[in-house]
């Protein structure tokens, strides 16, 4: 399950400015931002909690893997390594969208993807992975966490709850 802790720090590592900010200076921020950047932050906010959860997952399996410093590093988002060298990079997406994935498949052919569970069913290749996290528990994780906080049901979270499928 994703805490959270886990979303704050997802925030904090996908905007500098936000560093060092409590929990409330994260939520006071979200529920002035325009409506119309809602669905962007939320996007690149799960793209970011995925990177950290992957990387979680694959620590716990005995895997050395680790996520780039910069959350705009070119083509890959995370590496792994065996005996100090590194192995392989790969590309997290964290989508239900098959169409996406496509498309950066399109883009970089010889990179090797990670996906949501939702996603990787619809993929027979050596080059997608299943990351066995749901799209939809990041979501809902985003959606949760930043919504709970928000007193107001007409604040821009309830955008994300009502972009994302959760109820309000």
């Amino acid at each position: 399950m994703i805490t959270e802790l886990e979303v704050f720090e997802a925030v904090r590592r996908g905007y500098l400015e936000f560093e060092t900010a409590s929990n409330t200076e994260i939520l006071d921020y979200f529920s002035a931002i325009d409506e119309g950047s809602v669905a962007g932050h939320a996007s690149h906010i799960k793209g970011i909690l995925f990177e950290q959860e992957y990387v979680d997952l694959l620590v716990t399996q005995g895997v050395e893997a680790q996520i780039f410093e910069a959350t705009n590093h070119p083509v890959t988002d995370i590496s792994i390594w065996e005996e100090g060298d590194v192995v392989v990079e790969l590309q997290l997406k964290a989508t239900e969208s098959a169409s996406y994935v496509n498309a950066a498949i399109e883009e970089y052919p010889e990179v090797e993807f990670v996906v949501t569970s939702e996603v990787a069913v619809g993929f027979d290749s050596d080059m997608v992975m299943d990351s066995g996290i749901e799209n939809a528990a990041l979501e809902q994780a985003v959606g949760d966490t930043l919504m709970d906080e928000v007193i107001n049901p007409l604040s821009p979270f309830s955008v994300i709850g009502w972009f994302i499928g959760l109820p309000l």
